[in-house]
Order: structure tokens, then C-alpha cells, then sequence
């Protein structure tokens, strides 16, 4: 009898705590205008003419040349490369991606290389050797890379790179 009144003194005990606690409860809402919708582009096959920024940029790197007196590099054409907005609300003159074809520079497969412009000098900050499957926007300003790479075993494998 005692230990059924501890445990019923007990329970009424919890039960007012919860209640109490429980009463002013704070409810965080989420404003939908304030939610980041994400913008997937999804990459086709198509090779589209090449911006004259991102040419004058590729030839000062030595990816490609605009003479046809280097024979060494491959002319830059849009039938070689592809070229893509790495932050969607820049220009190419900040900054781009680059896709090149297999076969260049030794590679058997595609390659992505990421310029930027780098307190006015461009430079190469990133490569993947794989083929640019989608890119998706972040709130950061940047686009995510989904980028495809090629294994024996199983096939074509997607990785999904973000940006930190």
C-alpha cells in the first residue's frame, strides 16, 4: 500500500512537470519565402559556341591556343570544350568550368577543370576526370557538381561534389 502511493505520487508528480513544461512550448516556423529552392541543370550532350572571355582566359592558361601556329594545344573550338557557370549569378569573367573531350592532354576520358579569377589573375582551383552529369545551385551562390566517373566493375558511378 505504501509503495502504491509512491508510485501514484510518482506518476502525478511527472505528469504535472510535463504539463508544465510541456504548456509554453516555443514552435519554430519556417517562412517558405526564407526556404533556398535548389536549381538543377541537367547537362546534355550539346557542345554550344565558346564565350571570347572564356577563350582569351583558356589560351593565357595554355589549355588552348587561338593561333594555329601552337601545335602543341589543341585549338580552342567548342567542339574540344565545354563550358559552364560555376556560381549562376557570376560572370565568366569570375570564374567557369571547363569540360574537356577525351583524348586531350593524354586523358582517356573527360576532364572538368574549374578556373576562377583570383584577385584578377586566373587560375586552375580544381580537376575531376569524369563527365559532367547535373550541376544543382546552393544558397552559398555555388553550383554542386554531379559528375560521373567510369568503373570496370560496375559501370558509370555518380559522385556528387559540394562545395565547402
Amino acid at each position: 500500500m505504501k509503495y502504491q502511493s509512491l508510485i501514484v505520487l510518482f506518476i502525478g508528480a511527472v505528469m504535472v512537470g510535463l504539463v508544465a513544461c510541456g504548456g509554453d512550448k516555443a514552435t519554430t516556423q519556417i517562412d517558405e519565402q526564407d526556404q533556398f529552392k535548389s536549381v538543377v541543370t541537367i547537362i546534355d550532350t550539346t557542345y554550344p559556341p565558346l564565350d571570347e572571355t572564356v577563350k582569351n582566359v583558356l589560351d593565357k592558361l595554355q589549355i588552348c591556343t587561338l593561333t594555329d601556329t601552337v601545335l602543341t594545344l589543341p585549338p580552342c573550338e567548342a567542339t574540344f570544350f565545354r563550358v559552364f557557370q560555376y556560381r549562376p549569378d557570376k560572370m565568366f569573367s569570375d570564374g567557369f568550368i571547363v569540360e574537356m573531350i577525351p583524348g586531350l592532354f593524354g586523358s582517356p576520358v573527360h576532364q572538368i577543370v574549374i578556373i576562377e579569377n583570383y584577385f584578377g589573375k586566373y587560375r586552375i582551383v580544381n580537376q575531376y576526370l569524369g563527365n559532367l552529369i547535373e550541376m544543382r545551385t546552393t544558397a552559398e551562390g555555388y553550383n554542386d557538381l554531379l559528375i560521373g566517373y567510369s568503373d570496370p566493375d560496375i559501370g558509370l558511378v555518380a559522385i556528387r561534389h559540394e562545395w565547402q
